[in-house]
C-alpha cells in the first residue's frame, strides 16, 4: 500500500508531522512504516523555509527503498532555469519572476553548501 504526498514546497515540519500522522517513524535517518511507502509526486522545492531539510527527507526515503520520488513541474522548472540552449540563454528565461519563484530554493543551497564547508 502507498501513501501519496505532494505538494511539500520546501515545509519540512508539516511534512514530518504527516509522516508521523501516518505511523511512520525515524530509522537511521529515514522515515519508515512496517507494511507501507510513501509516493512523492513532486514540487519538494520553492517558497518554505525547509527546502533542504525537505529535499534530505525525500532522499533519505528513496535511497532506503522507503519511498518513490516522482519530479514535479518546479524541479523541471528549477532544472531548465539552469539548463543552458545552445543559441545563448536558458531553457526557463532568467525573468524577474523566475528569479523571485526560485530564490528561496537558490538561497537554501547556498546556505547548505556553506554550512558543509563549515563543518
Amino acid at each position: 500500500m502507498y501513501d501519496i504526498i505532494g505538494d511539500i514546497h520546501g515545509y519540512a515540519e508539516p511534512l514530518i508531522r504527516l509522516l508521523e500522522k501516518l505511523d511512520y517513524t525515524e530509522i537511521n535517518s529515514s522515515w519508515q512504516h512496517p507494511e507501507r511507502k510513501v509516493i512523492f509526486v513532486g514540487d519538494y522545492i520553492d517558497r518554505g523555509p525547509a527546502i533542504r531539510q525537505t529535499l534530505q527527507i525525500v532522499k533519505a526515503m528513496t535511497d532506503s527503498g522507503n519511498a518513490i520520488a516522482l519530479m514535479g513541474n518546479h524541479e523541471y522548472n528549477a532544472l531548465c532555469f539552469h539548463t543552458q540552449e545552445r543559441e545563448g540563454g536558458h531553457l526557463r528565461k532568467h525573468l524577474i519572476k523566475n528569479i523571485i519563484q526560485h530564490y528561496e530554493t537558490l538561497n537554501s543551497s547556498r546556505t547548505g553548501r556553506k554550512n558543509m564547508k563549515d563543518t
